[in-house]
């Protein structure tokens, strides 16, 4: 019968930093792969006290408060040596880092974050396994009318973050950051929406699997550009274990997910009270006039053919404008000089051919489909924009 190996170091590694030579080589690769630091979380009991609620009523206190300051070179090591390449087989969830093996299992995890787990059957897990409701899932998740996307097989594939509400874009963002790592905020996948679901419904997640799943998952990937994350987690790990993490250099966590971030980024003031059964359009400059805002109303395909329909005339403009051109510039050359063309009689020649009101109704039908096309992207791209900001400014302070 095969005796249990004892959890310790690993036996005669190639040296005092890597297990082998194939680790020591693959490190190059992980040098090259950026860090996804964690963040502080807020319980923003002014804007939306359930999260605050739902947080502590998991046991996730300190899942939202440690991220500190990691130290790079360790975590690094650490990802370098968790990796399982040939015959050196490491045991699941046991890393090595300068002679310490540092154990990266759902206890050692879920001990770090004080989260209690008896052992039971973890709800999340057998979701993953069994599958869920979904249409409870986008009740939950969801504003009205958005929904699950799916792809050509009908399998459900992501939510779009336009589609979900504000409690749920604001936990989106903390596992994001802290439990399931992911710099992609323009949707949210399968796994990651089920993990919201559980947490606002409150049914057992044992969040030290999660963690250890997802730090194993990303030490095997092929992928050597995803990001590594956990690092806080991780240099906390490796201190207790007797690593000595104190030299730099360090990188500090993001910034902090809080009041600010609900207003920029999950709703604002508005997000606070109860979702309107449609979601309300931004304004986008002045008022404008009631042949417009009739536009407003009118079916997208109807304001689609109104808007090629500009495009045409803008084309008719054009062709007449060039052939206004190359008469006054042959008439430059007649003898006698040819009539000269004032402005106003040019730009009379080469006017849109609409009518006023049929220009406005243009105008307005174009306005509105721009803005139909843009709603969706527009807070995304400032949210990404921001997030990668905010990445930048770490990266140069840590530098520094």
């Amino acid at each position: 019968m095969a005796t249990k190996r004892k959890e310790k170091e690993p036996e005669q590694p190639h040296s005092s930093r890597f297990l082998s030579r194939k680790h020591e080589k693959h490190f190059r690769v992980v040098q090259d792969r950026r860090l996804l630091m964690e963040r502080k979380v807020g319980m923003i009991p002014n804007f939306a006290p359930q999260f605050g609620e739902q947080v502590l009523g998991n046991d996730w206190g300190k899942l939202a408060t440690y991220p500190a300051p990691t130290n790079i070179a360790v975590v690094k090591e650490f990802y370098t040596n968790a990796k399982k390449i040939g015959d050196y087989q490491a045991e699941n969830y046991l890393g090595y880092v300068r002679g310490h093996a540092i154990k990266y299992d759902p206890d050692s995890i879920n001990n770090f974050l004080d989260t209690v787990w008896a052992g039971e059957q973890c709800q999340f897990s057998l979701c993953m396994e069994e599958g869920a409701d979904f249409e409870d899932v986008e009740r939950v998740l969801c504003i009205p009318g958005g929904h699950f996307q799916r792809n050509r097989f009908g399998s459900v594939v992501n939510i779009r973050r336009t589609d979900l509400n504000p409690l749920a874009k604001y936990w989106m963002a903390f596992p994001h950051a802290n439990i399931q790592p992911c710099s992609h905020v323009s949707d949210i996948t399968l796994s990651r929406a089920l993990f919201i679901y559980f947490a606002i419904r409150n049914l057992n997640v044992n969040i030290g699997q999660v963690i250890a799943d997802e730090i194993s998952v990303s030490a095997n990937t092929s992928n050597n550009k995803a990001p590594l994350g956990h690092p806080s987690l991780i240099t906390h790990l490796c201190k207790i274990a007797g690593v000595d993490t104190s030299a730099p250099p360090f990188e500090r966590p993001r910034k902090a997910i809080d009041e600010a971030y609900y207003r920029q980024y999950c709703g604002g003031e508005e997000a606070a009270q109860p979702v309107p059964p449609r979601r309300a359009r931004r304004e986008r400059g002045p008022a404008q006039s009631q042949t417009s805002a009739e536009t407003h109303e009118a079916e997208p395909f109807q304001m689609r053919d109104m808007y090629m329909s500009l495009i045409g005339a803008q084309l008719q403009s054009i062709h007449r404008g060039q052939v206004a051109t190359a008469e006054m510039i042959v008439g430059m050359y007649d003898t006698p000089p040819a009539h000269r063309w004032t402005m106003d009689e040019f730009h009379n020649v080469v006017a849109w051919p609409e009518e006023p009101v049929q220009r406005e109704e243009a105008e307005a039908a174009e306005a509105s489909v721009r803005e139909m096309e843009e709603d969706e992207a527009d807070d995304d791209d400032a949210f990404e924009d921001a997030e990668d900001e905010e990445e930048e400014e770490d990266t140069e302070d840590s530098s520094n």
